[in-house]
């Protein structure tokens, strides 16, 4: 029987040569605690995923998984409450390269400032055929 091994976090920082901490972007989704962070370009976001479980995305049988996220928006000037989606679904290449990469979309709305959203995609692309996932 074949191990599971959940995805539990997921990271990524942007690191460009010269970034200072006023144009970086970090961004954090916790699967375990249930939580999505976002902070750069003098906005910070904090929200709960809903329904808050480890992902495996190992599973031959998962192509999308669709999260709801409420959270907080704060730009330094106003602190709103937001709500969103987070996507993971697997990229077209899935199937023809034996299951490696997967898309994480995260779509998050202010909710006083109808003008203001947040769309981010970034690929997920394992290292081998057989990753942990944490």
């Amino acid at each position: 029987m074949k191990q599971h091994i959940p995805l539990k976090r997921f990271e990524y920082c942007t690191a460009e040569q010269g970034a200072t901490a006023d144009n970086r972007v970090n961004f954090e989704i916790d699967f375990e605690k249930g939580n999505l962070a976002l902070e750069g370009e003098g906005i910070k976001i904090k929200t709960t995923i809903y329904p808050g479980f480890g992902v495996d995305l190992s599973d031959k049988t998962t192509d999308e998984l669709v999260f709801s996220l409420q959270g907080i928006m704060e730009d330094g000037k106003t602190i709103n409450s937001c709500s969103g989606l987070l996507v993971l679904y697997c990229s077209t290449e899935k199937k023809a390269r034996a299951g490696v990469d997967w898309r994480v979309a995260v779509y998050l709305y202010d909710d006083y400032e109808g003008d203001r959203e947040i769309k981010l995609n970034l690929t997920m692309s394992l290292l081998t055929g057989n990753p942990e996932l944490n």
